[in-house]
Parts: structure tokens; C-alpha cells; sequence
């Protein structure tokens, strides 16, 4: 299968890639400059030897052979990272290049450190979107305003579930498209999807108006194509963690289609369908892990839920998610439902 992106440890042994890696850097360089206004701001590799010699671990983004763009990340004394450099290739901007970069630098992190201008709002929006915040600011000696940013993904939600089905702390938007469990059946198991829509773009609004039937085919060719479905699930976590709920736990959504478990058919019937903003070919976000953690908790608390399983698992070979970056055991630990 041809990866529609991906994001590795960049060889700089490879001539071409090391040239690569150079000119995206030198063009984004050279764009910040104009932005900033701001003639001082030092070249991370003045050269080809630079590249190569570089101790920071350096991974790079690739569309196909093509690379798109890099973040470069050193280890502090304390153990967590610092993000020395996030740059795209100019001409790629805007197609969410550094926030693959930023969450697969994240990936297995803790605690993560960067600095960038206050003037460069983009780069300040696209920290906040993958979780850092403000923490100091500073002007160096020739009038330059800089923040420091740390990773603080955000804590789940307090989250109840009422007796008429829905979640307190989750945000409701109840869609039509559910109906009554089959006679006898209850919420025995847990299923995880993964959604984006656009695909692989995220914080956009296509995924509440496909479970609404509101989707819009001209707003992007491959609504085209979906427009049509009639789907839902009940839960949608964000990638900061916000958690939202379309159907209540006691109807049943329509998630699984074609499916079977354990020699049962028709998983919608006794399932809990919980989609993640994401995608198969890049990590999930700390904050999401986090709200399924809190959601998996407090299902079990009053439904008679016993496993969890992937999409991926009840309707092999038609569906491939949550996909190989899912960690199953953290999620079974967390959520204390044994793997389906």
C-alpha cells in the first residue's frame, strides 16, 4: 500500500536527501526572515556539512519521495526534548505538514520545550494546536519578543453518564442516525475507529456534519463520494481530547456495518462505537489517549462492557483502523477492558 504520507528519522547519509533537507531549510529560513522582518535570525545549517554533521535527531516528512519538511529535536539535560527548528517547504504550506512533524516528535514524550517569535502567529497557532502553551516571554538585546512554549496536553473532561444515555462533559450533538439495540442486547464491547475529514486534516467540522447528514459534496472531491452515508458513532474524541457525543449509549449508532465478533454478528447491536480524529499512518495524540481513558472508565462503570476491539479487528480485510499506531495496551490498561 502507497503511504499517503510519511514522517522518519531523515538519512543524511543519503546525498540527495541531505540536499533535500537543506534547500526546504533555506527556503523556510529565508521566508521567516520576510515574515519577521527580522535580517538576525541565525540559519540552523549555513551548508551541506551542516547537515551531516548535525547531532540533533532530525525527522523528516515525505508525500511520496518528496519531502515536505523537518523538526528538528534535542535532548535536554532533563531528559525531555527540545524542538530546535519546525520548518515546511514554502510551497507546501497550509496542508498540515508541521503538525504531522510536531505529533510524531511527541510521540513516547513527556515533556517538550520550543521558542519561537511572538510576531510569528502561525507558528504560535500551530504549537497550541498540538498542545503547548505559553509559559515565558523574553526580548532579546536587539527588540525580538520570544516565548517559550511546553507541552501540556490537556487533562480528560469530568465525565458522568446520565441515566437518559448521554455524557455530561461531553459536547452533544445528537445525530438522526441511530436506532433502537436489538431485544436482549446491551453495550457488551467497546469499538475504536479512527476519522478524518478532510482526509489526514484535522479541527475541521466534517466529521459532525457526516454523522448530521449535513456533509456538503462541493465543499471537497472526496465528499463527493460520502456524502451520501448514513453513519454515526457515539463518541468522537478531538486530538486536544475535547470528547464529543452523537448518539446515547443506549441506542445503537451506526458505526460497525459488516461485522462480527466472537461468532456474533451485527456488532452495532451491542457496541459502543468511539472514534478518534486521526488517521492509520501517523500517532495518536496524548490527550486523546487520555479522554479514552476517562470515557472507558466511566462506560464501565454502568454498562456491562467487557472487552474493546478495533474496527479493524471485527471487519477485517473492509477496515484497516484504528490502524498499527493505536497502542492497545495502553488503551486496554487504562480503559481495564481485556482485548477483543
Amino acid at each position: 500500500m502507497q503511504l499517503p504520507f510519511e514522517v522518519k528519522e531523515l538519512d543524511r547519509a543519503d546525498d540527495r536527501l541531505a540536499r533535500e533537507a537543506l534547500r526546504v531549510q533555506l527556503a523556510a529560513h529565508q521566508l521567516e526572515v520576510a515574515w519577521l522582518n527580522y535580517p538576525a535570525l541565525p540559519v540552523l545549517w549555513p551548508d551541506l556539512a551542516a547537515v551531516r554533521a548535525s547531532r540533533e535527531r532530525i525527522l523528516a516528512a515525505f508525500e511520496g519521495e518528496a519531502l515536505r519538511g523537518l523538526v528538528v529535536v534535542s535532548r535536554r539535560p532533563d531528559g525531555g526534548i527540545h524542538i530546535e527548528r519546525t520548518v515546511v517547504d514554502p510551497e507546501h504550506l497550509e496542508q498540515g505538514w508541521g503538525y504531522r512533524l510536531l505529533n510524531r516528535a511527541l510521540q513516547d514524550e513527556s515533556s517538550c520545550s520550543v521558542d519561537t517569535a511572538e510576531v510569528n502567529q502561525a507558528a504560535l497557532a500551530l504549537y497550541h494546536k498540538a498542545g503547548f502553551v505559553q509559559t515565558q516571554r523574553w526580548t532579546t538585546t536587539d527588540g525580538l519578543a520570544l516565548w517559550r512554549l511546553e507541552y501540556r496536553p490537556a487533562e480528560p473532561p469530568a465525565l458522568k453518564l446520565g441515566a437518559d444515555g448521554w455524557v455530561t462533559g461531553a459536547l452533544q450533538q445528537p445525530s438522526p442516525n441511530c436506532d433502537e439495540r436489538g431485544p436482549g442486547c446491551v453495550p457488551e464491547l467497546l469499538v475504536v475507529h479512527n476519522i478524518s475529514l478532510p482526509p489526514f486534516r484535522y479541527g475541521g467540522p466534517g466529521v459532525e456534519q457526516l454523522f448530521a447528514n449535513r456533509l456538503d459534496p462541493a465543499e471537497h472531491p472526496y465528499y463527493q463520494g460520502i456524502h451520501q452515508l448514513r453513519v454515526s458513532s457515539h463518541f468522537f474524541i478531538r486530538r486536544d481530547g475535547r470528547l464529543l457525543q452523537f448518539v446515547p449509549v443506549g441506542k445503537r449508532a451506526w458505526h460497525a456495518g459488516v461485522s462480527s465478533w466472537r461468532g456474533r454478528d451485527k456488532c452495532n447491536d451491542f457496541s459502543i462505537g468511539v472514534e478518534l480524529e486521526g488517521c492509520d499512518f501517523e500517532p495518536f495524540s496524548e490527550a486523546q489517549y487520555r479522554t479514552l481513558a476517562a470515557l472507558g472508565m466511566e462506560l464501565r462503570r454502568h454498562l456491562p462492557l467487557s472487552a474493546m476491539t478495533g474496527h479493524e479487528h471485527i471487519a477485517p480485510g473492509r477496515k484497516t483502523d484504528p490502524g498499527p499506531w493505536f497502542d492497545w495496551k495502553r488503551a486496554q490498561a487504562a480503559c481495564g477492558l481485556a482485548l477483543g
